[in-house]
């Protein structure tokens, strides 16, 4: 789905866990959080986000980068084999490394198969990403450490397109959990605060749930998360 001249959207549409993922066509394509390869019950999610990226035009070849949100395995374990496909590079947060190589042990044992390398082409760090080239600095997304969910926790701002993707740090009506490995309920207020002072953003994409159009429903969400949750 399309969303502006250069993002796409393809939520997930399964029955059980899987998440959002973005696409974004600048100079580079940049896949964001490509999910699982199979959930929970054998959904092939994989697959799912190949065909729906196939109806705008794209395939997993065309990919030149890959960012994650964070480690947890709903938003990370296809990208061992996205990037054999296409030679992407992957980034991801330092911080959430830990989560990414007890996922690679544990997709071993319950499947018999081991994961492709999950390890990171670089670290995201807070600020704006280098995409290469002078041509691509016109495509300029900021990354924002955004910790509370995981300890890597980060979200992506692209200030052309007015789009906040934030993972599961916040979603329409909730916040992510903060019960797992590295999860901190102080540390993800401080996080989500960070993101509601962000000036024009027109539409804010989480990894679960559906996304929010328009500022002021944005600025609502914010709002409402704040009350309902932190006081």
């Amino acid at each position: 789905m399309q969303l502006t001249e250069k993002l796409y959207w393809y939520p997930w549409q399964g029955m059980a866990n899987n998440c959002n993922t973005c696409l974004f066509k600048g100079e580079q394509t940049i896949l964001f959080d490509p999910g699982h390869i199979r959930n929970e019950f054998n959904e092939n999610c994989l697959e799912m986000l190949a065909r729906q990226m196939a109806a705008d035009g794209f395939d997993f070849t065309s990919v030149d980068l890959i960012l994650c949100t964070h480690g947890h395995p709903d938003h990370v374990e296809s990208v061992g084999l996205i990037r054999e496909k296409s030679g992407a590079r992957f980034g991801i947060h330092q911080d959430d490394e830990f989560i990414i190589e007890a996922l690679t042990g544990h997709y071993a044992s319950q499947t018999g198969q081991e994961l492709p390398s999950l390890k990171p082409d670089f670290y995201l760090e807070e600020g704006d990403l280098d995409l290469g080239s002078e041509k691509g600095k016109n495509d300029l997304i900021k990354a924002v450490h955004t910790p509370g969910h995981s300890p890597g926790g980060t979200c992506f701002y692209l200030p052309a397109e007015k789009a906040l993707i934030t993972g599961d740090t916040v979603f329409d009506g909730s916040i992510g959990r903060t019960d797992l490995p590295g999860g901190k309920m102080e540390t993800l207020a401080q996080g989500i605060d960070k993101l509601s002072r962000l000036e024009e953003v027109e539409l804010l994409l989480p990894g679960h749930m559906g996304h929010i159009s328009g500022s002021a429903a944005i600025k609502s969400n914010f709002d409402q998360i704040k009350r309902f949750f932190f006081g």
